[in-house]
């Protein structure tokens, strides 16, 4: 049964399902940052590794550059994965409030179908009692007749 309220539903359904979409879409960003942090630590500890080896050896490469230029990235990284964090937090209260909304116009448009089906029962047992009321005056009225006879 349609209701008032389908509408609003669909549109509902609708911004749930865009807002799916885009916590999907920064999980995906967010664990890529995620990757992106692990390996430039791994690369890192490799690279201290090997530089501590090249001291104990005598090569002396500097690499004071290289340290500068990785902890400036897992900075950027972490800020950058700070942000993503927010914002898909945000995201996630977003939705929680979308189908909040999207189970109270749901609600109202169950209400609105009991209510039309209760009015539609009401309906149909007035016929009935009506139908029955001119069969029992029909029959009551039959017996008078027929007493009268």
């Amino acid at each position: 049964m349609k209701t008032p309220y389908d509408a609003a539903l669909r549109v509902q359904q609708r911004e749930i399902d865009e807002m799916s979409v885009a916590i999907s879409r920064e999980a995906g960003v967010l664990a890529a940052v995620e990757q992106a942090q692990a390996e430039a630590s791994a690369a890192v500890r490799r690279e201290a590794d090997l530089a501590g080896t090249d001291m104990s050896e005598g090569l002396g490469i500097p690499s004071h550059g290289y340290f500068a230029r990785k902890r400036d990235e897992r900075r950027q990284l972490t800020s950058l994965q700070a942000e993503l964090s927010t914002r898909l937090e945000t995201l996630r209260s977003e939705a929680v409030e979308a189908f909040g909304t999207f189970r109270t116009i749901e609600s109202a448009a169950d209400a609105f179908r009991q209510e039309a089906e209760r009015v539609q029962a009401s309906a149909e047992q007035a016929g009935i009692d009506d139908l029955a009321a001119v069969a029992f005056l029909k029959a009551q009225r039959a017996m008078r007749d027929g007493q009268r006879t």
